[in-house]
């Protein structure tokens, strides 16, 4: 389904642009199409696919895996495995840098807003923005009610688990600016432009009274004492693209739009910041050509 999506994506695009007629600026006169957008005028729409962000509801990968004993600070892990087998040296799982073979059309990306600043000229801004709070919840040990004559436990009331502090917040914001043109048919319009954007994406996390202790000189210790309850971790990028996409006007005010980026490149900074340690810090650079194909539904007015 992805690869038909795409074939005709590009297909569509490229066979349009083929037959435009740029006959200068789309004004009111009595030859221009009743769908074509004109001055003054907005669009607002939804944005349908899967963007090559970060931008997702779990970002606790962004914490380091580190013991009183084992561990290391970095992504993935700074080379020494960890609880969950990963080891260092790749970070793609984590960027999340796919491109057509990784749409979706199911996901929502966020809302666009465009305006029409002249008949064939555009603005756009769109954005997303996801945030999460889980209040803490300190370990509560079990209540022991009866023991046998060897201290083993027969009875007791259970404990509870404690569960992280943990705040999360994911957004992103894009604008851009695009020029449409003309066709031989009245509801088709294809658009060129250029977009950039910023993206951020940030956790930090909390631990209230855990029960894990640490043995220090024969005593029994906190493990917080060694370990800091405090973990942060965050990633921003920023992004530049060339545009391109073709508008079908359902009815008037109403359009369907298929839109990609022909070539793009983003740049992305990592980082991790565990609580009384060393902050660790990573960037990436990434060029695509045909990424982010994406379906908008919406209307102009």
């Amino acid at each position: 389904m992805t690869k038909k999506l795409c074939t005709f994506l590009l297909s569509a695009f490229l066979g349009i642009s083929a037959f435009a007629q740029n006959q200068g600026e789309c004004s009111v006169a009595k030859d221009c199409a009743s769908f074509a957008p004109k001055k003054g005028q907005w669009e607002v729409s939804l944005m349908l696919g899967k963007s090559n962000t970060f931008f997702n509801e779990n970002n606790t990968y962004l914490l380091p895996n580190i013991t009183t004993t084992t561990g290391a600070i970095g992504l993935p892990n700074g080379g020494v495995p960890g609880s969950d087998g990963t080891a260092s040296g790749y970070l793609n799982e984590y960027l999340n840098i796919d491109g057509f073979n990784g749409n979706s059309l199911v996901n929502i990306l966020g809302i666009q807003g465009k305006y029409f600043w002249q008949d064939c000229w555009s603005v756009s801004f769109s954005g997303g923005l996801n945030i999460g709070v889980t209040p803490q919840k300190n370990y509560i040990e079990p209540t022991v009610i009866d023991t046998d004559k060897a201290g083993n436990v027969t009875n007791q009331i259970p404990g509870a688990k404690y569960i992280n502090a943990t705040a999360t917040n994911n957004w992103f914001v894009n604008a851009g600016v695009e020029r449409y043109f003309k066709t031989g048919n009245k509801r088709i319009f294809p658009y060129v432009g250029a977009t950039a954007g910023f993206q951020m994406a940030r956790v930090d996390t909390r631990e209230p009274y855990t029960g894990n202790m640490v043995e220090v000189a024969g005593e029994q210790v906190d493990q917080q004492v060694y370990i800091p309850a405090g973990k942060i971790g965050r990633m921003f990028a920023i992004k530049g693209a060339a545009v391109a996409g073709v508008e079908y006007d359902v009815m008037p005010g109403m359009f369907l739009a298929l839109e990609f980026q022909p070539v793009s490149y983003r740049y992305d900074v990592i980082e991790i910041a565990p609580q009384g340690f060393s902050h660790y810090n990573l960037n990436h650079h990434n060029i695509k050509v045909f990424d982010m194909p994406t379906v908008r539904i919406g209307f102009r007015f």
